[in-house]
């Protein structure tokens, strides 16, 4: 069995080429694919805030953009949504409702037992891993849905045992600084025997189920436009931006680094590339270059708006499509002020 935690899974959603190949894999070497039903509120509760978000701002740019137009040529709602669709608030709970539906479709849900869900209180309130510093029972009580499921492992065609894998980049679940090693608070006699597995990303999964991964520069992978684009637009969103930094942002000129970041991982098959990178990128928003001081000492260049932001990232590549990218953010830095944001 194969469970995934929310910071991944966004990875994997449904009608994804992503989750295509990861089905495959999966399937291939004899794992379900599922996730917990802490997992699926937080997942559902996201999509319904996000999709509430996306409607409401495209409602916002049409009414913005038939007030610039004259009346036969204004826009009346999208090829496939008729306008008074999108006013509807039962639009959102149909969209939602499907969402629930197309991911219990494709991922069994693990119910968290009482027993559980008591000891993952427990361990916040003791502040014991993963329920460090006072927070943390969401993710214990993942991680023991997970230990209780490798109580009753699956097997291959063959009878062997299968470990069951958790796939999570949650900091919480590894030991400190950047090691993808569980944490040692963690390790148990499943995890020493190799029946509870944990790995960082579904491509890292991939390849504990013996599917060819390979190492890519990545920088290789972060400089392509689509790559810079989302990040861009992922970092303007959880910078929350005044209107007045949002006019100058969008005629800014913008330079996105990647500061510090491992090796990119790539797998393929089917005709899809999977890669995925982690690193901290540097996006710096030039609003007017200044003068050089006396001397050419001291002093900002420039008047802007210097972000970092920390995260992984998968680049989805079919042939002859455009490349999609999606990023799961874990630390933003807006003028050197530092935000946890997963």
């Amino acid at each position: 069995m194969i469970i995934v935690d929310s910071n991944q899974i966004r990875f994997v959603l449904p009608h994804s080429p992503a989750l295509k190949l990861f089905s495959v894999v999966a399937q291939r070497a004899g794992h379900t694919l599922a996730i917990t039903d802490v997992v699926l509120r937080e997942i559902v509760r996201q999509h319904h805030e996000e999709l509430t978000s996306a409607t409401n701002g495209y409602l916002r740019a049409r009414r913005a953009l038939n007030e610039l137009l004259a009346p036969p040529q204004r826009v009346q709602g999208t090829p496939r949504i008729p306008e008074a669709g999108l006013n509807r608030k039962n639009f959102i709970r149909r969209e939602v409702e499907r969402f629930e539906a197309d991911i219990r479709a494709d991922f069994l849900v693990l119910p968290t037992s009482t027993e559980d869900a008591l000891a993952a209180l427990m361990m916040e309130a003791d502040h014991t891993e993963p329920g460090l510093n006072g927070a943390g029972a969401r993710d214990a009580s993942i991680w023991l849905t997970a230990a209780r499921a490798a109580a009753t492992p699956e097997r291959d065609t063959a009878g062997r045992r299968l470990p069951v894998i958790f796939v999570s980049s949650d900091g919480d679940f590894t030991a400190p600084g950047k090691s993808r090693d569980l944490a040692p608070q963690l390790v148990n006699d499943a995890t020493r025997k190799g029946r509870l597995v944990l790995k960082s990303t579904v491509v890292d999964a991939m390849d504990a189920l013996g599917y060819p991964q390979q190492l890519v520069d990545a920088e290789e992978v972060t400089k392509q436009d689509a790559f810079e684009r989302v990040l861009i637009d992922v970092a303007i969103d959880l910078a929350d931006l005044s209107s007045r930094y949002m006019e100058k942002v969008a005629e800014a000129e913008v330079t996105v680094r990647l500061v510090s970041g491992q090796k990119g991982r790539r797998c393929s098959g089917d005709g899809t590339i999977l890669t995925t990178v982690s690193g901290t990128w540097s996006i710096r928003f030039v609003f007017e270059w200044l003068p050089r001081r006396q001397g050419g000492y001291g002093g900002t260049p420039y008047k802007g708006l210097p972000m970092q932001i920390e995260g992984t990232a998968l680049m989805v590549e079919e042939r002859d499509k455009e490349a999609v990218v999606e990023f799961s953010p874990q630390m933003i830095s807006v003028a050197g002020r530092d935000s946890r944001v997963f």
